[in-house]
């Protein structure tokens, strides 16, 4: 499992976010841009840098957590500081009808960027960054 793959079951494995986007197939947890014809509340996230030093790999990636108003993309923001502000150790997370897989996540910590009106799309985007730290032969 690739740490992109970890990030996104984590956030489709969390009752409070899923409760907001929508669960399995049809959970809105997008990994790179987000579908110009999805519907609102959604989660896109990408890599934004990584570095690899003595066989630890560290990562951050942008998670975007967009709403039609900014109390929801706030909320939803709020959900995702929830799962992974100061998390740390084995996390397991099932994959829909495959057995459940492991990511060891050393570390994880979240940096709350505020809240960005999107008037083009008249939409509001409340967006994280997520630094999370692993073991290199962690990664499948």
């Amino acid at each position: 499992m690739k740490a992109h793959d970890a990030i996104g079951l984590a956030m489709l494995s969390t009752t409070a976010i899923t409760a907001i986007v929508g669960a399995g197939t049809s959970g809105r947890v997008y990994h790179g841009l987000r579908p110009s014809t999805s519907t609102l509340p959604a989660i896109n996230y990408f890599k934004l840098s990584g570095n690899r030093h003595y066989g630890m790999e560290s990562e951050i990636y942008s998670i975007n957590c967009r709403a039609a108003t900014a109390s929801a993309a706030m909320e939803l923001a709020r959900q995702v500081k929830e799962l992974w502000g100061g998390s740390e150790g084995m996390t397991t997370y099932g994959i829909w009808g495959t057995a459940p897989t492991t990511f060891d996540f050393s570390r994880a910590s979240i940096t709350d960027q505020g809240l960005i009106p999107e008037p083009d799309e008249q939409t509001f985007n409340a967006p994280l960054d997520l630094q999370i730290v692993y073991r290199v032969e962690t990664v499948s």
